[in-house]
């Protein structure tokens, strides 16, 4: 058995930084960090204010690389001028359920949407005709060539069944180097769909860029399974991203009281879990809920994790949203890092990486008082794009300083 080493903290100043409280396995050896304060400073602009509730965004491509899609969860697309902070809202967005958690969610393009695939994906909750239940939707819908409108929108799949609950609707997109479309749903606050294999609860899918899907997903030839299903065993992921070297694809994922992970996506069929091995409890209790992810063969153990430890200013756990890996030539230094997300504890963090294992944690924005919902990297300027979870919100650009 590998031996578990608790990783300690120093209150620090903001701006400095602060390793994550958790135990970390690689293999079978436990992995310790070192504090390191954060070398890099950096400014931050206010690209635009007032959005409502907003939840991602999506930079065009090309000559149009200064305009970003942003959604906004009660259920508005708009399209904002990087330049100016200028925000225009885009009609034809699909009508979604704003109820709990639910909403316009996450927004991508078609990886060839330059070439004319003016292609825009969405995720939404949307209810169903009787108006009792609600289900995660992705659809897709042409954005006009001046930006105005989404044309030709179509449901491509619904994350079925719809149930009563409000909570933990997902949903991140991500398309890989082959096109597939890579879709997050969450659990619903349901315990048994992650594992059941006929819901589409608490799993990542994946789709051809129709929204057909692909013959080598890991279950089309199994009769008692989805075929969209890609990996299973999920609790809440609001946090995936595609490695830009690698290829590979990352997820964070939301545990119960702790049992926050980092998870790499890269065994297709694979169980990642939840709830039948986490290292989180139940809330209030403390009482387990499943096995320790490093006791169990059958499941895919975590990259990273929480497990109730606390950071030494009290912070529990690391409540995750968006997630982005560093390339870019304003901050050098961050190369290959990723960036993510903390709600409850309001901060964005960089988490450093070394050989694909995390060794340190460094926190931005501390001071803001901000839950940060997405965070994006410019694909030209290599500047952070960050959009603020709330209601009178801020999308937000971090610089190298001076």
């Amino acid at each position: 058995m590998a031996i578990l080493r608790r990783l300690r903290l120093v209150a620090l100043p903001a701006g400095a930084s602060l390793i994550a409280a958790c135990t970390l396995w690689a293999g079978s050896t436990a992995v310790a960090t070192e504090d390191v304060e954060e070398p890099v400073d950096y400014e931050v602009d206010v690209v635009t204010d007032g959005l409502d509730t907003p939840w991602s965004l999506t930079f065009l491509p090309g000559q149009d690389v200064d305009q970003a899609l942003v959604t906004e969860r009660p259920g508005r697309l708009l399209l904002v001028d990087l330049a100016s902070g200028e925000a225009r809202t885009v009609s034809g967005a699909p009508a979604v359920a704003a109820v709990g958690q639910g909403g316009l969610l996450d927004v991508v393009l078609h990886p060839r949407f330059a070439d004319g695939e003016r292609w825009v994906y969405l995720t939404y909750s949307a209810e169903n005709e009787g108006g009792s239940g609600y289900a995660t939707h992705l659809g897709r819908g042409r954005l006009s060539d001046d930006g105005a409108a989404l044309r030709d929108f179509e449901v491509l799949y619904v994350a079925e069944p719809f149930g009563s609950n409000n909570g933990h609707f997902g949903s991140r997109l991500v398309f890989d180097d082959d096109d597939r479309l890579y879709m997050t749903t969450g659990d619903r606050r349901d315990l048994d769909s992650p594992q059941d294999l006929r819901s589409n609860w608490g799993k990542t899918l994946r789709f051809n860029a129709d929204g057909s899907v692909p013959d080598d997903n890991p279950f089309v030839d199994d009769d008692d399974a989805l075929d969209a299903i890609y990996t299973y065993g999920h609790r809440n992921s609001q946090g995936m991203a595609i490695h830009p070297e690698t290829g590979a694809i990352w997820q964070n994922e939301h545990g119960q009281q702790d049992g926050d992970e980092i998870n790499r996506i890269d065994q297709p069929g694979g169980n990642y879990g939840w709830p039948i091995a986490t290292y989180g409890v139940q809330y209030g209790s403390g009482t387990r809920i499943g096995d320790l992810p490093h006791e169990r063969d059958d499941t895919v153990n975590p990259v990273y994790y929480w497990d109730g430890t606390r950071y030494d200013h009290g912070q529990s756990g690391f409540p995750p949203s968006g997630l982005a890996i560093y390339a870019g030539a304003a901050f050098p230094e961050w190369e290959g890092d990723l960036l993510m997300g903390n709600l409850r504890h309001r901060y964005l963090a960089r988490f450093e990486m070394d050989g694909g294992e995390v060794v340190n944690e460094y926190r931005l924005l501390a001071d803001r008082g901000w839950r940060i919902r997405d965070v994006r990297v410019h694909p030209d300027s290599g500047d952070v794009y960050v959009l603020v979870d709330q209601a009178d919100a801020p999308l937000v650009r971090l610089r190298p300083a001076g």
